[in-house]
């Protein structure tokens, strides 16, 4: 199927007109997430995500993580992950053969894709130490608020 085809498809899906289709590319935003989706030249499609710019510490223990999942897929869900060579931002990436593809089909890959995406997006900010600290007390210790009066209270 070709990708005209699919977009619209999942375009009727969504409720929407149609996607632009711009230099054999089209972009989604999923949940504030960019996804592209390339028309690759050997009858397939590209997707195309940013997982984020490296942490300034926890680089290396990141680039391990992602090569263990390249290597394994281990919860890539048969995704790529790599690093930008440009920009120096890690990117997840999926290969779709068009013919496997109809519309239905396309529309849950997408889904999977962003869902994988977000799940990386979410294991890159704890490898931020400013990230992980607020995650560990947002996790251990109980919220403290302002009462009316201007006094801290648990």
């Amino acid at each position: 199927m070709e990708m005209k085809e699919l977009l619209d498809g999942l375009a009727s899906n969504l409720g929407i007109d149609s996607l632009a289709i711009v230099g054999g590319e089209a972009a989604l935003d999923i949940d504030g997430m960019p996804v592209l989706i390339t028309d690759a030249q050997d009858d397939a499609l590209l997707l195309s995500g940013l997982v984020g710019d490296p942490p300034p510490e926890g680089c290396e223990a990141f680039c391990n993580l992602m090569l263990e999942a390249n290597a394994a897929l281990f919860d890539a869900s048969a995704c790529a992950l790599a690093r930008n060579p440009e920009s120096g931002a890690y990117m997840l990436l999926k290969r779709l053969p068009k013919a496997a593809l109809d519309p239905e089909s396309f529309a849950k890959e997408l889904a999977a894709f962003a869902d994988t995406l977000s799940d990386w997006r979410e294991s890159l900010d704890f490898f931020r130490p400013a990230a992980a600290a607020a995650a560990d007390l947002k996790r251990t210790e109980p919220a403290l608020h302002l009462s009316h009066d201007a006094f801290i209270e648990p």
